[in-house]
């Protein structure tokens, strides 16, 4: 378990890790003041389609025949590239597995035939995948992944969980299919990284985080950190969460990052009165400071009933390609009875995470 030192703080230093508004890189791409006034609508004008490009109604794969969400996409190599989760023994199994898809256009989407392509088997410290980001180093030419795996579970005599530890874990890979995991775990206690590298020996990430061990496990979904490391691996968090819950929020979780010319975009989802989930979306000049509305949803849930995300929309993935933006995200419908993988008939009360969507916003509105 590797933890804040003061030697990491002063490696962070070192490297001009932490960054005020006037030490900040060049900006990634140009200033497009069309982008910022679309993103800056609430809601946001997303289009989504009507139907799910992967699901766990419709897959052919046995092992995500239940559970499939969670995506993170990279557009590379003429191809759009996505990593999903997915399990079949139950809507809130401690199995969920890695798998991984191909697309030529981002829509109509290829499910790798070896999937999954990691299991909790494969991992020498955790027991599953959660939340995985990955990213393409254009600097060492080499797929980076951060996830979390759960590491420790307790319950009392009621089955009431009383402890979940979710810790932080690091792959490499030269293809995004085989993948090199860090033998140990590289932060404590994590949910849904999203990192950022600004140049060379300049990492930021965005995460979930129990301010200490001392905090209820349900504090991990309601502070969000941003974190800085030299290579990736040693990370230093900040000494205060840089999003908490506000207004009509009740938690604050999954956020995705992205830097859009002086502007930094951080998507992210927020449990709701009523047993809902929606996407909102917050703003900053340095990725430190950030502008927070909770009373005006980015992205909602359709609210139809018979629609694949009627229920909820979570953990967003944004790219910015040349004309449009594309968000893919998690979706869950009204639907509360599953078959699992042994053909018995399930519930839980508050739906399964069976599906992913994708939204359109074009950049020449």
């Amino acid at each position: 378990m590797i933890r804040p030192t003061l030697a990491l703080c002063l490696v962070a230093g070192l490297f001009g890790c932490y960054y005020s508004p006037d030490t900040l890189p060049p900006p990634i791409g140009g200033t497009n003041e069309n982008s910022a006034n679309l993103l800056g609508q609430r809601p946001q004008p997303w289009k989504r389609r009507p139907e799910p490009v992967l699901s766990a109604g419709t897959t052919k794969q046995a092992w995500s025949k239940v559970v499939l969400y969670t995506p993170y996409v990279l557009s590379r190599d003429g191809k759009f590239k996505m990593w999903y989760l997915g399990t079949s023994t139950g809507s809130r199994a401690p199995d969920i597995a890695l798998g991984y898809a191909e697309s030529d256009d981002g829509i109509e989407w290829r499910e790798h035939d070896a999937n999954p392509i990691l299991t909790g088997d494969d991992l020498p410290w955790g027991s599953n995948f959660q939340t995985p980001f990955v990213m393409f180093d254009d600097e060492e030419q080499v797929y980076k992944m951060w996830f979390v795996s759960v590491t420790e579970i307790e319950r009392d005599e009621a089955e009431k969980m009383t402890e979940m530890t979710q810790q932080l874990g690091y792959a490499t890979s030269s293809d995004g299919i085989e993948w090199d995991i860090y033998p140990e775990s590289i932060f404590e206690s994590g949910r849904s990284p999203s990192v950022i590298k600004e140049g060379s020996g300049r990492y930021r990430m965005w995460m979930g985080s129990r301010p200490s061990p001392d905090h209820p496990p349900s504090d991990l979904y309601r502070n969000i950190y941003e974190f800085t490391s030299a290579d990736g691996i040693q990370w230093t968090r900040s000494d205060e969460p840089v999003l908490r819950p506000t207004g009509r929020a009740r938690s604050t979780v999954y956020p995705f990052v992205l830097r859009e010319g002086d502007t930094y975009y951080m998507w992210y989802g927020c449990h709701l009165d009523g047993g809902t989930f929606e996407i909102f979306c917050a703003t900053s000049r340095d990725g430190s400071h950030w502008d927070t509305d909770h009373n005006r949803v980015a992205f909602p849930p359709s609210e139809h009933k018979d629609r694949f995300d009627g229920r909820y929309t979570s953990t967003p993935t944004v790219l910015s390609l040349e004309e449009r933006y594309l968000m893919y995200y998690s979706a869950r419908d009204w639907q509360n009875d599953y078959v699992d993988n042994k053909s018995r008939t399930r519930t839980d009360s508050a739906g399964v995470y069976a599906h992913i969507g994708v939204a359109t916003l074009s950049k020449q509105q």
